[in-house]
């Protein structure tokens, strides 16, 4: 998209040079028609030094073709106008298409924000619940090895108790 838009602008700008140039050219040629105007006004080849109805036809044919010109290049004036207000809503259009781009990737990332509170939220949650259970595991395994300790010595003891008495009284 970008690179058509591009192409776009650089097709306008170089339109736009060359209906510059158009316009230089339309100028140049207005000049001409003008001096022409100048010089036909100053022709008086009427009777006594007067101007004759063909020297005034030439000043106004002369005035004609001045507007005619005058007309061309309105007419080119309007069309780089046009071609500049084609450009300029090209460039708007794309400033609103990027505004509008980057809204939608900013409102994404906050979502993936809101998310990423969430997520950590709830693993901080199992964190903790499985940190209580390995202490309740713990604890169960320490409570389980002390009384099996003292089951065991309590089992030699009485053992040992047990072996004494036997010996004490004979029975073998």
């Amino acid at each position: 998209m970008k690179i058509l838009l591009t192409l776009l602008t650089l097709l306008i700008s170089a339109n736009h040079l060359l209906a510059q140039e158009e316009i230089n050219k339309l100028t140049l040629e207005r000049e001409t028609l003008y001096r022409k105007y100048k010089e036909s006004e100053s022709l008086s080849t009427g009777l006594f030094g007067n101007r004759s109805k063909d020297d005034l036809q030439a000043t106004i044919d002369a005035l004609n073709e001045i507007i005619k010109k005058d007309n061309e290049i309105l007419d080119e004036l309007k069309h780089i106008q046009e071609d500049s207000k084609l450009e300029f809503t090209n460039k708007y259009n794309d400033l609103i298409r990027q505004n509008n781009d980057l809204s939608d990737k900013n409102r994404a990332l906050l979502e993936l924000s809101e998310r990423h509170k969430g997520y950590s939220k709830e693993n901080h949650q199992m964190l903790e619940e499985t940190e209580q259970k390995q202490i309740l595991h713990i604890s169960l395994l320490a409570i389980c090895a002390i009384l099996s300790l003292i089951y065991i010595v309590k089992y030699f003891s009485l053992k040992s108790d047990y072996k004494r008495l036997k010996s004490n009284s004979g029975l073998h």
